[in-house]
């Protein structure tokens, strides 16, 4: 009959193990209660355009969800494409025809919300010049930047019937002062922003809005990748939630947000009234009335996708239902 053991034989070493597992060797312990780390990159310098997000870092929401969030600081050598697609940055943010190009190309970006639901962007002219129609831009001198304004023009020219040279383009910086000193004719605008500066100045302009004449698109989009969303769904669907629960703040509490944000603000962005006049301005193109914050519509995706092909920035067919989608959104915000 074989010889039993006492009971202490058996039970010590796997006290011992367990020792070894808990005190021992702690990095190899899962950390269930750390936070979820995102990174997101933004398309331009701090301010009261990305407050939203701001506001959810520090109103905490983002750590109710068990995320902690970097804000990478804006690139001028990298898109915030080129950024997602190379895992530089898990979350980002840009103009919806950057998600339509990247997927011609073949880089499967994915839309997640239209924080602006209108598009802000328009173009300046100076009031001398009597620009009121895409036709009227013919022969001017056009100020080209390096980002999603430059294709809204050629898209509006498309639209309009309008040869793509029809204008004489010129690469500038995003600084006033070509169009201020009247070397330019005509140049891309943000309407939450650069009018407070031209109004400053005392210049005589005139806007050119791309919706009034036929090209229609949301503004800022919030955008990850495919891979990205189905490897981490709950931490997007966190990420969405606390991100929109700021936005609504800022719409409701505008002053309040603009104390809490100070410390986020890029020095370009330092004067309050600049920051007031941009918060002010924002607000009605992300609340703007026609569906919940963020909200999506593919026709709205396809009529950019059409304008985009005629102008032949689409390297590859692209289903426009497969850009975008409005699962992590909450419909009744």
């Amino acid at each position: 009959m074989p010889v039993r053991k006492p009971l202490i034989y058996i039970l010590l070493p796997l006290a011992l193990a367990a020792l070894w597992l808990f005190f021992i060797s702690p990095a190899q312990q899962p950390a269930s209660n750390s936070p979820k780390k995102l990174r997101m990159a933004l398309v331009w310098v701090p301010n009261p355009q990305f407050a939203g997000f701001f506001l959810a870092q520090e109103l905490g929401l983002y750590a109710e969800e068990g995320l902690e969030v970097e804000f990478l600081p804006y690139q001028t050598n990298e898109s915030v494409h080129q950024q997602l697609v190379s895992g530089k940055a898990d979350l980002g943010i840009d103009s919806p025809d950057q998600v339509l190009i990247a997927r011609g190309q073949g880089d499967p970006l994915l839309a997640l919300a239209a924080i602006f639901r209108i598009s802000p962007i328009a173009f300046a002219s100076h009031a001398r010049l009597d620009v009121h129609h895409p036709r009227d831009l013919e022969g001017l001198k056009v100020g080209v930047l390096p980002d999603g304004t430059s294709t809204l023009m050629d898209a509006l020219l498309a639209e309009n019937g309008l040869p793509l040279d029809a204008i004489e383009r010129v690469p500038m910086n995003y600084e006033l002062d070509a169009f201020l000193a009247g070397q330019l004719d005509v140049i891309p605008i943000y309407i939450t922003d650069e009018p407070f500066l031209l109004d400053a100045k005392d210049l005589d302009y005139n806007l050119l809005l791309p919706q009034d004449h036929g090209v229609d698109s949301y503004g800022d989009i919030l955008m990850t990748t495919e891979d990205f969303v189905a490897d981490n769904q709950e931490a997007v669907g966190a990420f969405v939630r606390a991100s929109l629960k700021g936005w609504r703040f800022m719409i409701e509490q505008p002053d309040h947000s603009l104390e809490l944000l100070q410390d986020y603000m890029h020095p370009l962005y330092a004067n309050p009234e600049h920051q007031q006049y941009l918060m002010k301005h924002s607000a009605p193109l992300i609340h703007s009335g026609l569906g919940p914050l963020g909200w999506m519509e593919a026709h709205h995706w396809q009529r950019l996708y059409e304008a985009l092909q005629r102008q032949r920035l689409i390297e590859q067919p692209v289903d426009t239902r497969q850009v975008f989608t409005n699962r992590f959104l909450d419909i009744d915000n």
